[in-house]
């Protein structure tokens, strides 16, 4: 005889995917949610840290990362509704001693363009460099290409966009984030330092090999757990999903708890209006990503500190949005599984990979050479297959003694979906996406590789 079973609830079916997909991918902790019209769900899977082991929960806070962008580029609209800034105001209009200090072009550089990744320099020389405090440093960061020119994603622009942050309203960045931001919006138990969060339950970072997790400690760029002052605009916030899914809500509301408004109508939607090309399947925002899921338009952020991945993605059309964070660093492979769930089953999208065009004939001898990423020296050669290349990353040898890199990655098998794009085809990891620009022999003089434009040296 056929037992009925009740369907089950969405928050069971939610944490019944994460689980799966963590525990398939050996994340030692993970939290998601899902916004589906005004009704929010979340869900919490395995540790907060696998030595001294307690339940992660929706609570749970966790670095994230470069989502971190979403409230810097927040607060700089406020100053924006109250005509204290405008996003046409060149950098050396606000920060008038940073131009002379460092050489960079900060009367080219705009407001705007530093929340859109379009200032032309190596914006991870902060981090390369392990400098935590000063902005000077950049007198040695790379100069990429003219600004407005171009785009390469630059955490240091979010750097200097909190400096007129704090410039502006004569508090620290993270003060006036926490009062006109966090606070208004509930997010209490947030922050941006040990300090802050300390006394609330906080995720703590892994590193992933095989089955096996390790709790990270002392490694990263940063000097400790938290991330220094002048990484903080670009990454330094410490959130719960549970914290996430009400900054997804505000983007549609604009509103602080208590009704009043914070962002207005216009303001929302000018952070969220594209601004730059980012390759053939993104544009930036301020600083929101944007891009087509089956037809509809997306907006997110994703963050990476060393031991946390996170996701954050707004489909505004079909009143859904997504948060997954993780403690682990493969916690890509886990957000990714449950997102596209999370897309199909609650928004009925399919969201897909570009998949390789074999019509497009492609001479994979003008994409061989080397190219310096801010993080790695790539080397770029044509693969076992038809127009195919492998992109293979090792250290770089031009840095000074004390300087910061992140473990290479493996190398990447990519194929052409377009004459100058091309996607990994092969694990490890989440998809990547290869943009290439050419010189006038048409060989190609740089590489857009994680978003970094990583030019030719041979």
């Amino acid at each position: 005889m056929l037992r009925y079973r009740p369907p089950m609830a969405i928050d069971e079916e939610l944490a019944s995917a994460l689980q799966a997909a963590a525990e398939k991918h050996h994340v030692p902790g993970a939290a998601a949610g899902v916004l589906v019209g005004d009704e929010c769900f979340t869900a919490a899977y395995g540790v907060t840290n696998v030595e001294y082991p307690a339940a992660m929960s929706p609570a749970s806070l966790f670095q994230v990362g470069s989502i971190t962008k979403t409230f810097t580029s927040a607060a700089v609209m406020l100053l924006v509704q109250e005509g204290r800034l405008s996003l046409d105001d060149p950098v050396a209009k606000h920060l008038p001693a940073l131009g002379p200090a460092t050489g960079l072009d900060f009367d080219a550089i705009t407001v705007e363009r530093a929340l859109s990744h379009q200032a032309g320099f190596d914006g991870d020389h902060l981090f390369v460099a392990r400098e935590w405090d000063d902005l000077t440093v950049l007198e040695g960061a790379r100069r990429l290409f003219s600004p407005g020119t171009g785009y390469s994603y630059n955490n240091a622009g979010f750097s200097i966009a909190g400096a007129i942050v704090a410039a502006l309203s004569d508090q620290t960045f993270e003060a006036f984030v926490r009062e006109r931001l966090l606070l208004p919006l509930g997010m209490v138990s947030a922050g941006f330092t040990a300090d802050d969060v300390i006394t609330f339950p906080v995720a703590s970072p892994h590193w992933v090999n095989g089955d096996k997790a390790y709790v990270i400690r002392g490694a990263g760029w940063q000097p400790g757990w938290e991330l220094g002052p002048v990484d903080r605009p670009a990454g330094g916030l410490i959130a719960s999903v549970e914290h996430l899914m009400t900054w997804c809500r505000f983007q549609r509301t604009g509103t602080a708890l208590d009704g009043s408004v914070i962002l207005s109508p216009d303001s929302r939607a000018r952070l969220h209006t594209p601004v730059v090309t980012a390759n053939r399947i993104e544009d930036i925002a301020l600083d929101w990503f944007v891009w087509s899921i089956a037809g509809a338009t997306a907006i997110g952020h994703g963050g990476l500190t060393a031991g946390y991945a996170s996701d954050l993605v707004i489909v505004p059309e079909r009143d859904f949005a997504f948060v997954g964070l993780t403690n682990g660093t493969n916690g890509a492979l886990v957000y990714d599984t449950v997102r596209r769930w999370a897309l199909e089953r609650f928004a009925g999208l399919d969201e897909r990979d570009p998949e390789p065009d074999p019509s497009i004939a492609i001479d994979t001898e003008r994409f061989a050479g080397r190219f310096v990423h801010a993080f790695s020296l790539l080397t770029v050669t044509p693969g076992s297959a038809p127009g195919t290349i492998v992109v293979t990353a090792s250290k770089r040898d031009d840095l000074g003694a004390g300087s910061w890199q992140p473990p290479a990655d493996p190398p990447f098998t990519c194929a052409f979906f377009a004459e100058d794009h091309a996607v990994s085809i092969a694990p490890p990891g989440s998809p990547r996406v290869a943009g290439f620009g050419f010189d006038g022999n048409g060989r190609a003089d740089w590489i857009l590789w994680s978003g970094r434009r990583a030019p030719r040296i041979d």
